[in-house]
């Protein structure tokens, strides 16, 4: 992955949730990605994913995703050309994108080549004046999309972020 600075108006949104912060002890729990062609949201793929064991209680009561609702989904492994298919060669957008894509190496044993923008890192640049600078923070602070760390309202919300680092930066 190569991390680029420059703004695009094509690229795929991502987001994750997970059991945990390690991409080697923790699993997938959802994937969204969110297909932007000039600038509009032309297409998604959202899917809970069953790690093969209990989510602990913190995970269920961030992310609001039960035990009860992973059951019947389908494995990681099972996933992985859709998910690549679906990415493509996209430039890929997120907060924090290494930390997703860390996970989705880790999980699919592949190395992702596509180049990627983290609106984490231009939050950072942009907004100095702010302390904090997670999706929730600015997510409040340019009055965006609620943060829910559910993965589509996530990846809804770094889109609008990302629009408005675009915007601040033309």
């Amino acid at each position: 992955m190569k991390y680029v600075r420059k703004l695009v108006n094509n690229y795929c949104v991502m987001d994750l949730e997970t059991t945990g912060l390690s991409p080697y002890k923790n699993d997938i729990i959802e994937i969204c990605l969110l297909k932007v062609r000039n600038n509009q949201i032309v297409d998604q793929y959202v899917q809970l994913v069953n790690p093969g064991y209990k989510v602990d209680p913190y995970i269920t009561h961030l992310t609001g995703i039960t035990n009860t609702m992973l059951k019947d989904k389908p494995i990681l492994n099972t996933l992985r050309n859709e998910v690549v298919n679906f990415i493509g060669h996209d430039i890929i957008v997120g907060h924090n994108t290494n930390f997703d894509v860390r996970f989705l190496q880790a999980g699919f044993d592949e190395t992702f080549d596509n180049e990627y923008v983290d609106t984490l890192q231009y939050s950072r640049k942009l907004y100095p004046e702010l302390s904090h600078h997670t999706l929730s923070d600015m997510s409040a602070y340019l009055n965006l999309s609620k943060n829910t760390h559910r993965a589509l309202d996530d990846c809804i919300c770094t889109k609008e972020l990302y629009d408005c680092i675009k915007d601040k930066m033309l």
